[in-house]
């Protein structure tokens, strides 16, 4: 079936003058896969969190009141830690800007599987980099998007390369989401 669907893309590809697939250099590219499997791995947490996140709050006894207000502390957290390490990325360099922001994250997910002080989650949840959105809300996406116009040359391949981008992400907030959900 592979070879047939392969055989079929490659002759529509011919016919329309144009590739659907990355090219070769792009997908062997020990950034390229990087970049991918983190945003996989990122979006994937997403949308499991936006699904388990504040059942898991309430469940350790926080008021209404308490996980709105940390909620707003996170979504004004991720828009300073992304400001201050979007703006400084080309200057640090962006390998370690990306590093930083998982730094950030990690500690807030060890933050919030560890603890459920409202204090230390607030201060946890406000520089780390977690989402409450479902969706793409930290300096990764702005940090990612700068690095993958570098890989390839041409506008076309800039347009498939961010249209797996941008596949790879969907497919793995649905999925997050979907097991999220089966867990609730």
């Amino acid at each position: 079936f592979f070879r047939s669907f392969a055989f079929f893309s490659f002759r529509r590809e011919v016919a329309l003058g144009f590739t659907l697939w990355p090219a070769p250099a792009m997908a062997c590219s020990n950034d390229n896969v990087c970049l991918f499997s983190t945003r996989f791995v990122r979006m994937f947490s997403y949308g499991f969190l936006s699904v388990a996140l504040l059942l898991y709050l309430r469940q350790l006894g926080l008021s209404e009141a308490q996980i709105g207000s940390l909620l707003t502390l996170i979504l004004i957290g991720d828009l300073v830690v992304t400001l201050i390490l979007t703006t400084t990325a080309d200057r640090w360099g962006r390998r370690r800007t990306l590093l930083i922001g998982a730094a950030l994250k990690t500690f807030a997910g060890i933050t919030f599987a560890v603890c459920s002080n409202y204090w230390i989650l607030a201060i946890a949840g406000t520089i780390g980099v977690i989402t409450v959105t479902g969706g793409e809300t930290g300096p990764f996406l702005a940090v990612e998007q700068a690095a993958l116009t570098e890989m390839v040359a041409d506008s076309a391949g800039i347009a498939r390369l961010f249209g797996w981008f941008t596949l790879i992400a969907s497919l793995a907030l649905a999925a997050g989401a979907m097991a999220g959900g089966a867990l609730v």
